[in-house]
């Protein structure tokens, strides 16, 4: 039996979802409110997510890449009344397995969950194999993002498919397309980087595909061009998105066949490599502007794997902070360094716009800041980090002497009375949290008409929540339109 969580707060669609899983012999478990349900979520073990998008205290969809990331990485069907393209699009790119309008048949909540689960056990079995125990090299972390990257390599790793690795400057794309060579059929052969952003205009051309004696002036013998000098391994296109539109033309043939001629030369050369690409750039977008052919991108992008920031990834900066000093003080010739608290709370609270590579250059200048020392301080670190520190660590104490102010002296906020017999016995959190939403909803929803002028339009605005929904509400609390 699957482990399958419903977090939706209409009864009747709780229900209906619980009679068609019923019959495929299974007893799903039930939130009626987003708080509950991520809590569920954080506490347990699920395979299948069905998540509301408009719940009394938050949206679905934007939850979905926490639920996504949580321990068990859950397979999530989102069921909405409201379905819209954007929303359909922000699911999907999220990662849902689907996006289905209700009212819905049983038919298609079976077959979704027979087919989710199908998936979800092929998975399983792929990622418990011996031959995916993946060799990841220097990449250091083990935060939900980082896994799930690492995952998306050790599964493409051992076919030949083409893979398009995305992601700002300074995020590891070079270090994941090793990983993915590693792992692969073409790991004892060769690993070769193309920096298409560095190419010489003039010479393009005989850089990739090599040329032939008297090709040109200076041409004095038979040069291997580096898509040759690939044949058998791996082929890096580092920064595709600076290739010439000229030259992309010529390798999408290459792609296509494997054949190709050196400049001034008449018989094909044939190169069997495995292609990994690389870019910081929108692709997309390029295609759009014509900047770069949409054919291409196809081809490119069988697997595509988008790097988080580092910011993203927060809790990998211990890791990556001991690896790197411990590898850079190796490379000054210094005995390795330990570090204050501090130094690490100064790295952990800043958001490196440059990511890894700005890390480790941070770390670099931090060691050489003062070389004798033992231990590092934050005042070794480059001034961006400490005065970003700094002022966070100041807001942080203002909004805490701003919450003792307001709590102790302010009249501008209601207060929430809860019944005496919740609390004396005390009730289960549950049962409290039930009653206090309850209590909460109504404050808002009589505020929301006030500042709507009754008007559900306005309302639906202000709030966020569809005019169905809100009429439910007022009609849960006996609320009325002209309060």
């Amino acid at each position: 039996m699957a482990g399958i969580l419903i977090i939706d707060d209409e009864p009747q669609i709780r229900e209906l979802l619980i009679k068609h899983l019923n019959e495929l012999d299974q007893m799903p478990m039930v939130a009626e409110t987003l708080a509950d349900g991520l809590e569920m979520v954080a506490s347990g073990t699920f395979d299948l997510i069905f998540l509301d998008v408009n719940l009394p205290d938050g949206n679905g969809i934007e939850a979905l890449p926490l639920i996504k990331n949580s321990r068990s990485e859950p397979e999530v069907i989102i069921i909405t009344g409201e379905g819209d393209e954007q929303g359909a699009k922000m699911a999907i790119d999220s990662g849902a397995w689907d996006y289905i309008l209700k009212p819905f048949s049983g038919y298609e909540i079976k077959l979704q969950v027979k087919r989710s689960l199908d998936f979800r056990a092929s998975k399983k079995a792929l990622n418990s194999s011996p031959e995916k125990i993946l060799n990841r090299s220097s990449i250091i972390g083990s935060s939900p993002k980082l896994l799930s990257r690492l995952n998306m390599v050790a599964q493409c790793a051992k076919s030949d498919a083409n893979v398009l690795i995305t992601g700002q400057t300074g995020t590891g794309k070079e270090l994941f397309a090793k990983v993915v060579h590693m792992n692969s059929r073409q790991e004892k052969n060769n690993f070769v980087v193309v920096d298409c952003a560095s190419l010489p205009e003039q010479l393009v051309e005989s850089v990739l595909f090599g040329h032939v004696k008297g090709a040109y002036t200076g041409a004095d013998s038979n040069q291997d061009g580096l898509v040759k000098k690939a044949d058998g391994g791996t082929l890096f296109l580092d920064e595709i998105g600076e290739l010439p539109l000229s030259i992309q033309k010529k390798f999408l043939r290459i792609l296509q066949e494997r054949r190709f001629k050196p400049v001034g030369g008449t018989n094909e050369v044939v190169s069997h490599f495995r292609l990994v690409s690389a870019t910081n750039r929108n692709l997309e977008e390029m295609v759009k502007e014509n900047q770069f052919r949409n054919d291409l991108l196809f081809r490119l992008r069988t697997i595509h794997i988008d790097l988080p920031p580092l910011k993203e990834c927060k809790e990998d900066i211990k890791d990556l902070t001991l690896h790197y000093i411990y590898t850079l003080c190796n490379h000054h010739g210094f005995e390795n360094k330990g570090f204050v608290s501090e130094f690490l709370k100064a790295l952990e609270s800043y958001d490196w716009p440059g990511n890894i590579r700005e890390l480790i250059s941070s770390l670099e200048k931090a060691i050489l800041a003062d070389p004798a020392s033992p231990i590092l301080y934050p005042n070794c670190l480059p001034n961006p980090i400490r005065i970003h520190y700094i002022q966070s660590s100041m807001n942080k104490t203002r909004a805490g002497c701003d919450f003792k102010r307001v709590s102790q002296t302010s009249d501008k906020f209601q207060s929430i009375d809860l019944p005496d017999n919740l609390l004396d016995p005390i009730k289960p959190l549950k049962q409290v949290k039930d009653v206090a939403i309850s209590i909460i909803e109504k404050i808002y929803l009589e505020k929301l008409m006030q500042s709507s002028n009754g008007d559900l339009d306005k309302a639906g605005t202000l709030s966020c929540i569809s005019k169905s929904r809100i009429y439910s509400l007022l009609k849960k609390y006996n609320i009325s339109r002209s309060v």
